[in-house]
């Protein structure tokens, strides 16, 4: 079926957030007088939403880890896009499938609201159809649920979908909603073993290769 709609995740994939991110989070562990970690340490966290990201970087007594999470959520969305910028390729990309009338979506297990807000201040809004994240869903990725809630937005058949992303989650997501197409990034912070060992449809190294994936 030809292609009519594109699912991206955000971390990754449209978007290199790993400084930003990081930040936040050592800012939590000196908050909260946990030892701070790498960037590549941190990092190896994203992909399963803010909670399990804070829960392994910034470890605290049950009762306080609701607190943490909400200072990490609140000093993140005050320090959105200090560094955090579209990667190499991303908006010829997002240009090239408006051009051809290919809908667009976001599926982020990120905090929809941060996710929204850095949409907005990389100023590709404008392209999207629907922004989902957990606050939107019952269930995440690799559930297909957000998918499944963007084709329909989309008007578009899953069989005429394609999604993109960095991690596992994102691919068997895609193929869990049946969409017609998965294309798996390396460029991004996924586990890149276990993304291989999805065999995604399509498989890119730059930003400018995905508008090719038909």
């Amino acid at each position: 079926m030809e292609l009519q709609a594109v699912v991206f995740d955000f971390d990754g994939v449209l978007a290199d957030t790993a400084l930003d991110i990081a930040a936040s989070v050592r800012a939590t562990q000196r908050q909260y007088g946990v030892p701070e970690m790498t960037t590549p340490e941190i990092m190896s966290f994203v992909g399963w939403g803010a909670k399990h990201l804070v829960e392994h970087t910034v470890p605290v007594e049950e009762d306080k880890k609701a607190e943490v999470l909400a200072w990490y959520k609140n000093y993140y969305a005050a320090h959105p896009c200090d560094e955090t910028v579209l990667y190499p390729g991303i908006l010829e990309t997002l240009k090239g499938f408006q051009a051809r009338g290919v809908k667009m979506s976001v599926v982020s297990n990120k905090p929809e609201p941060l996710t929204r807000m850095i949409v907005e201040k990389l100023q590709i809004g404008r392209f999207f159809t629907r922004v989902i994240g957990p606050e939107s869903v019952t269930r995440m990725k690799p559930d297909p649920e957000g998918l499944l809630l963007c084709a329909k937005a989309m008007e578009a058949e899953p069989a005429g979908c394609m999604m993109v992303g960095d991690s596992y989650t994102d691919i068997e997501a895609g193929k869990a909603a049946g969409f017609g197409r998965t294309c798996a990034v390396f460029y991004g912070y996924g586990d890149k073993q276990k993304l291989e060992g999805m065999h995604a449809d399509f498989s890119v190294h730059h930003g400018r290769e995905i508008g090719g994936q038909t």
